[in-house]
């Protein structure tokens, strides 16, 4: 941050070349603090998803740094310990609140965020911000800045385009965007509640604040915390998410540290989710794909997106809202090289609902030359279908997005939460 500063199938012959190729290419081819609270008809019951694909379900009664205790029955008490390496994910509400245009918001890498917060100022060290949510009152170091959108568009497609210029746009300055359409570079300098400054050509400018839509900072200096230990990914009822360390349950609240250094408390029925993120569970958005082939029906193809549909846009499948996964569109091959210590494949793939009836999409995965899974023609009025399957013994896990019924017609093929198990 500078701060002066078709109805037809895969082409058998492409895709057996891209697996040979592929195939060569690879090597041999603290303490716990227990926070009980008193009123169990007042607490969340959380739905657990385990990495055997099992289901656990409870109110969640302590948290360490390596489990999460549950009570799994309210008749006898019953609790259970459920070790953090164990466990995918814990939901009391399928839906992650979409990313509504109200308020400002903070855009951190890795998908997280802070919705609905006022922007208040910058300091020497951050940007101070005030969340209308549990979080409250934050400092943000700057460097774990991916972006600032102060006026967001009311409308849902535009406000979804903005996020994506935002969050990955490649730029090498910082960017402010305009309300009027304009768009201007150069070093940011800080912000309060009356302007925006920046040094253009040498010399600091002030801009109205009321004509910024947003602030871009260079991604090649954004910094943010990756700890080597296991931590929690907290998804809120405003749609905030924030990965946290050192998490503990007192008295209803979850008192963690934020990747960003700020100390939290959360009260329990503000989490709609928690993503245990630790080496047991690597999703394929934080993989690099070895190799993709796109082919469409009669326009171009659109590649691969992480994180977001394919024409850009957050999942939304069976009803529900999802934020991890790829988004593609027929036809469309991708091909992961698999680590020793992969074990098993997941996901949950459909075509999503904003799709509408006329998409329909074909699923396959394949390990090496070997078919694994094949879907018959789904559309978005199907139910998601879950994939598991055992890797372990391959090298290569290729995943293909084939035309449905009417071409790339409207083919939102979505690998929602596609993970690897190790």
């Amino acid at each position: 941050m500078s701060f002066a500063r078709p109805d037809r199938l895969l082409r058998p012959r492409s895709l057996a070349g891209l697996m040979t190729i592929l195939i060569c290419f690879c090597p041999a081819l603290s303490r716990t603090v227990a926070g009980e609270t008193s009123s169990a008809g007042t607490e969340p019951v959380f739905t657990g998803l385990r990495v055997d694909g099992k289901a656990v379900s409870g109110r969640i009664t302590a948290i360490s740094a390596d489990r999460i205790t549950l009570v799994t029955d309210e008749s006898t008490k019953e609790k259970e310990e459920v070790p953090l390496r164990s466990l995918v994910k814990l939901t009391c509400d399928p839906r992650v609140p979409t990313q509504a245009p109200e308020g400002s918001h903070v855009l951190l890498p890795e998908g997280d965020r802070l919705m609905r917060v006022v922007v208040v100022a910058t300091t020497d060290t951050g940007i101070e911000v005030q969340s209308q949510s549990a979080l409250g009152k934050l400092t943000i170091p700057l460097e774990c800045v991916l972006g600032l959108i102060l006026t967001p568009p009311t409308e849902s497609d535009a406000f979804d385009q903005l996020w994506n210029r935002v969050a990955g746009e490649s730029r090498s300055t910082e960017v402010v965007w305009m309300a009027n359409g304009d768009r201007l570079t150069g070093g940011f300098l800080g912000l309060d509640d009356r302007a925006v400054k920046l040094q253009i050509d040498g010399r600091p400018v002030e801009i109205d604040r009321t004509g910024v839509v947003a602030v871009g900072f260079d991604p090649a200096v954004v910094s943010y915390p990756r700890h080597d230990s296991s931590y929690l990914d907290l998804t809120l009822t405003d749609g905030s998410r924030c990965g946290v360390t050192d998490a503990r349950l007192e008295s209803g609240q979850v008192v963690a540290t934020t990747r960003f250094g700020q100390p939290v408390r959360v009260p329990i029925g503000d989490l709609i989710r928690l993503d245990p993120r630790s080496d047991a569970v690597v999703y394929l958005s934080d993989r690099k794909v070895d190799a993709q082939d796109n082919s469409g029906y009669l326009g171009a193809p659109r590649p691969l997106r992480v994180d977001r549909t394919v024409d850009g846009h957050g999942f939304q499948l069976g009803g529900h809202s999802f934020d991890r996964g790829l988004g593609t569109q027929s036809q469309t091959l991708l091909a992961y090289r698999l680590k020793p210590g992969d074990r098993r494949f997941q996901a949950l793939v459909g075509v999503d609902d904003r799709a509408g009836p006329l998409g329909s999409v074909v699923f396959r995965v394949l390990t090496d030359r070997k078919p694994r899974v094949t879907t018959p023609a789904m559309s978005s009025r199907d139910a998601p279908q879950a994939i598991d399957i055992d890797i372990s013994e391959a090298k290569l896990l290729i995943l293909i997005t084939e035309f449905g019924e009417r071409g790339d017609v409207r083919d939102l093929a979505d690998w929602v939460e596609a993970r690897i198990i190790r």
